[in-house]
This record gives structure tokens, sequence and C-alpha cells, in this order.
């Protein structure tokens, strides 16, 4: 009997040059699984540390006088979650970036029990101490991420 080639003349040329073109489209994408860096929000996290650790040493400062009472801070901690919350409004809006957003209400949410605390009574050194390491570690966190996104890690 006698065998009868079924095969498309240049099919296989064709099957190679598809794939490769699939290949080489797909390995061109990325895929990001966090959003981009966002300036405004590391300022305004910078800008809040700042804040926050003025408050810290300004408590430091008047530990056991009359002037460390939450009434005489007051202020702080109502500017403190304005910034907060736009922190975390900005970073919920933003598409891919739930670990801010995250972060963030980590942040508000210490905030709030600092502003607790203080309420109850007057803070002392070793308190403002485990507080500012919290605070610290929170700030870090989002800078970092922060400063990651930038080098498009």
């Amino acid at each position: 009997m006698m065998n009868i080639d079924r095969r498309i003349p240049g099919f296989g040329v064709f099957l190679v040059s598809v794939c490769l073109v699939v290949t080489l489209a797909l390995s061109s994408c990325t895929v990001k699984l966090v959003s981009g860096y966002d300036e405004t929000t590391d300022r305004a996290v910078t800008d809040l540390q700042r804040k926050t650790e003025a408050h810290l040493v300004t408590l430091e400062s008047v530990e056991g006088l009359p002037e460390c009472t939450y009434e005489n801070h007051k202020q702080f901690y109502d500017e403190a979650k304005v910034d907060v919350n736009v922190i975390t409004v900005r970073a919920a809006a933003i598409p891919k970036n739930d670990i801010t957003t995250q972060e963030s209400q980590l942040l508000a949410s210490q905030l709030d029990n600092l502003e607790k605390l203080h309420k109850i009574a007057c803070l002392s050194k070793d308190q403002i101490r485990l507080v500012r390491t919290h605070f610290n570690t929170s700030f870090t966190a989002i800078l970092k991420l922060e400063l990651a996104k930038r080098r498009g890690e």
C-alpha cells in the first residue's frame, strides 16, 4: 500500500511561529499584584510620623506635670485622626493597594488606643516608649512598602 502524506505543507513552521509569538507576548506582560508607588501617601505618612513623634516627645517632657492631661493634647488627636483618615481613604481608593489600606487602618487603631489611654491618665515614659515602638513599626511597614513600590519591587 501506498502511504499518503496528509500533513499540510508549512503547517509545522506556522505552528512554531504561533507558539513563538504567544510566548513572546506572554513574557512581555507583567502582572502587578500591588499598586504603584504613591508619593502623596509617602509624604502624608512621613508627616504623620513626624507629628506623632513630636507629640510623644512632648508627653515625655511633661510627665508628672499638670500639662500632661489629655485636654492639653486634644488638638493633636483631632489632627492626627484627620491625617490617618485621609491616608486610609487615599490608600483604599488606589486599586491593588489593600496592604497599605490595612496598615493605615492599623495605624488608626493604634491612635485610638493611645487616645483612650491618655484619657484615662497621663502616660509614663515606659508607656510612651512602648507606644513609640508600636507606632514606629506601623509607620516603617507603610513606608517600606511604598519605597519598594517606587523601586519596582
